[in-house]
């Protein structure tokens, strides 16, 4: 008897998840960058994705905080970006942590996208649309 009300509860909760849009979507990711150190396991993480789904998964990266420096031509980076960039990965940089580093938009790594409205508001939208978060 309890064994029969545990099983339907956990069929309960499973169709439950199922049915909620981060699990129900899988297929889609972000990957968030804030430590300038992480850029080589960001670079790693787009990477292991692409190769673990192929073409079937669109893969964001939104980057804020001290990371930002790294997406500016001046950077020595630009191999790295580009080679996310290569793998069909959506990079976006937060306009509110370039401005507080002094990066204008025209310094940005060619193919790498300005959020007008910041890093931590493309996050929440992105969530709400099904988007699996990472942490970098």
């Amino acid at each position: 008897m309890i064994f029969t009300a545990m099983l339907k509860f956990l069929t309960l909760i499973t169709v439950f998840l199922l049915a909620t849009p981060a699990f129900a979507d899988s297929k889609k990711v972000v990957l968030h960058l804030s430590n300038q150190h992480k850029l080589h396991n960001l670079v790693n993480n787009v990477t292991n994705i692409r190769e673990a789904f192929g073409e079937s998964i669109e893969i964001v990266v939104v980057v804020n905080g001290p990371a930002v420096t790294k997406f500016a031509k001046f950077s020595k980076t630009q191999e790295k970006i580009n080679l996310m960039l290569q793998q069909d990965a959506e990079v976006s940089v937060c306009s509110i942590a370039m401005k507080n580093k002094n990066i204008l938009k025209h310094q940005l790594i060619e193919g790498v996208t300005y959020l007008t409205e910041g890093g931590v508001a493309k996050l929440i939208e992105l969530q709400s649309k099904g988007y699996n978060y990472i942490k970098v």
